[in-house]
C-alpha cells in the first residue's frame, strides 16, 4: 500500500514544527514522529510492542495533519501517519495523539479504525497520558468487529518517556547526534509545559472510601466512588512500574493473571471485588534478577503502605539464629520501619520482629517450639501515614516515595538462597585415608 494511493494531504513531520503555541497536540505529534526515522533504537523498542519488525534497510516516513481519500471534506483528520518500508512492502500506521488531561474517546477511535479499514491500513496507534499494562490492551473499549482487519495499540506518554530514559541509561546509542537528539527529547518531555504527566492524585471520593474502610462500614461493589478508587489504583500501579523502571534502569514488569491481562473490564471487576472484601489495594512487581517479586499493599483500615519481598531461608543452616544472621548480613539499614516476618513449617503461625531488635537478638523471632527453624522470611517496610493516607495527592506522593525507598534499603541487597555446590563423593575403601584430590582418583597404570 503506497502513501499516494490513500493520502491526499499531509505535512512531513518536522523536528521543529511551525504550529500555534496553544496547539500542544500538533506540536508534540510532529516532534515525536520526526524522531522515529532518526532514532532507530527508540523506534525498534516501540515497534516491537505493536508487532512490527524493522531492520537496517527499513525506511520510515512520518506525516502529520493527514487527510485520506475517503474523507475529502476533512471531517476526520488523523494526527499522524507512519509509513514503514521494508523488503519491498510498505506498512502504514495511523496515529492519534492526546496530551495533558485530554483522554481518548471511543467514538473517535472507532472512526479511525473504520478509516484504516477502508484504506487497507493494518494498524492504529493511540498515544495519551492514559496508562495500560500492555500496548495491545488500549484504554478504551471498541467494537470487536472493527478489530478483525485492523490492530489497535496504545502507548502512554510515560511509557515512551521511560523507554527513552532506559536508552540513555543503557548507553546503547553510540552516534553522537542521536544522543543529543534523545537527550533533548527527554528534556522536552520532562518539562511541565509539554503536558506529559503521570498519575498524580486519587479520585475525589478517595477520602470517603478511606473513612468507610477505617470505620468498618461496608464497601459496595456498585458504588461509583469504589469503582473510581480501584480504577485510580490501577493507573497508579502502572505509574509505579514505570517509576521503578526509570530508577533501576531496567524494565520492571507488573505481575497480572493472564486472564485479567487480556480483559480490562474483568480485571476491574475482579479488583473491585477483592478490594471490597479485604479493604486493601495491592500490586505485584517483577524486577529483573531480583531475589523475589515486590508486593505493594495499601491498607485502608490501618492507613499504612506496606512494601515487601519474600525469600527462602537457607536450608543448609539448621538453627533460627543462623538463618536470621544470614538475612541480616544482606540488609545494612536499621530503619525502624523495617519488619522481618518469619514463616514456619506445618500450621505454626508467622512471627515477626523489628530488624533493629534482631540485630541484638536473632532469636527474638523464634516460634514457641524451639526445635523449629523458619522456612522463609518476608521483609517488610511498613509506614503509617495517618491523615496523609486519605489525601488524594499525598497518598500518591507517599506511595511513589516509599516504594523506591524499599528497593533502595532492601530490594537491591537481597539475594535468593542457593544450595551449596555438591561435595566430591569419597569411595568407602578410601574413607580412612587422608582425603586429597590424589586419593579421590585412582591413577591409571601406563600401558606397555
Amino acid at each position: 500500500m503506497s502513501i499516494d494511493a490513500i493520502m491526499i494531504q499531509g505535512e512531513k513531520a518536522r523536528l521543529f514544527p511551525v504550529v500555534s503555541e496553544t496547539n500542544k497536540e500538533n506540536r508534540i505529534a510532529a516532534i515525536f514522529l520526526a524522531l522515529l526515522p532518526v532514532l532507530p533504537d527508540l523506534t525498534d523498542s516501540l515497534f516491537q510492542s505493536i508487532k512490527i519488525r524493522t531492520g537496517t534497510r527499513t525506511k520510515i516516513e512520518c506525516f502529520t495533519e493527514v487527510v485520506l481519500k475517503s474523507d475529502p471534506e476533512k471531517k476526520h483528520r488523523p494526527d499522524g501517519l507512519i509509513a514503514i518500508k521494508s523488503g519491498g512492502r510498505t506498512r502504514l500506521v495511523l496515529v492519534e495523539f492526546k496530551i495533558g488531561k485530554n483522554d481518548l474517546e471511543q467514538d473517535q477511535v472507532e472512526r479511525y479504525l473504520k478509516l484504516a479499514k477502508d484504506h487497507g491500513i493494518e494498524t492504529v496507534v493511540t498515544i495519551s497520558n492514559q496508562f495500560v499494562a500492555r500496548a495491545d490492551h488500549p484504554p478504551v473499549q471498541v467494537s470487536k468487529a472493527l478489530l478483525r482487519k485492523v490492530d489497535l495499540f496504545h502507548w502512554s506518554w510515560m511509557s515512551i518517556f521511560t523507554k527513552c530514559q532506559l536508552l540513555q541509561i543503557d548507553g546503547t546509542i553510540e552516534d553522537p547526534l542521536q544522543k543529543i537528539i534523545l537527550d533533548e527529547f527527554v528534556r522536552f518531555l520532562e518539562h511541565s509545559s509539554t503536558g506529559v504527566a503521570g498519575f498524580t492524585q486519587m479520585n475525589k471520593g478517595w477520602k470517603d472510601v478511606v473513612t468507610k474502610a477505617k470505620t468498618g462500614a461496608l464497601l459496595q461493589k456498585s458504588a461509583p466512588e469504589v469503582e473510581e478508587t480501584v480504577a485510580g489504583w490501577l493507573e497508579e500501579q502502572r505509574d509505579i512500574c514505570l517509576l521503578l523502571s526509570r530508577m533501576i534502569g531496567k524494565p520492571v514488569r507488573q505481575k497480572i493473571e493472564p486472564k485479567l491481562l487480556k480483559d480490562n473490564i474483568l480485571r476491574l471487576k475482579t479488583e473491585i471485588a477483592n478490594f471490597c472484601e479485604t479493604k486493601d489495594l495491592t500490586a505485584l512487581y517483577q524486577v529483573p534478577d531480583a531475589a523475589s517479586d515486590i508486593l505493594v499493599e495499601a491498607d485502608l483500615v490501618r492507613r499504612t503502605i506496606d512494601v515487601s519481598m519474600r525469600v527462602k531461608a537457607p536450608a543448609d543452616k539448621q538453627s533460627t539464629k543462623a538463618r536470621v544472621n544470614w538475612l541480616l548480613r544482606m540488609i545494612k539499614s536499621d530503619d525502624e520501619r523495617i519488619i522481618v516476618r518469619a514463616h514456619w513449617p506445618s500450621k505454626v503461625g508467622h512471627t515477626q520482629s523489628r530488624l533493629s531488635i534482631l540485630r541484638e537478638n536473632p532469636e527474638a523471632i523464634q516460634a514457641e517450639n524451639a526445635k523449629l527453624a523458619p522456612h522463609s522470611f518476608q521483609i517488610l517496610l511498613i509506614e503509617p501515614l495517618a491523615g496523609r493516607f486519605a489525601g488524594t495527592r499525598t497518598f500518591i506522593e507517599d506511595m511513589e516515595r516509599i516504594v523506591p525507598e524499599f528497593y533502595s534499603l532492601i530490594g537491591q541487597h537481597l539475594k535468593a538462597w542457593q544450595p551449596p555446590a555438591p561435595k566430591l563423593r569419597v569411595p568407602k575403601e578410601d574413607q580412612d585415608e587422608p582425603q586429597t584430590l590424589l586419593t579421590l582418583t585412582k591413577p591409571v597404570s601406563p600401558q606397555n
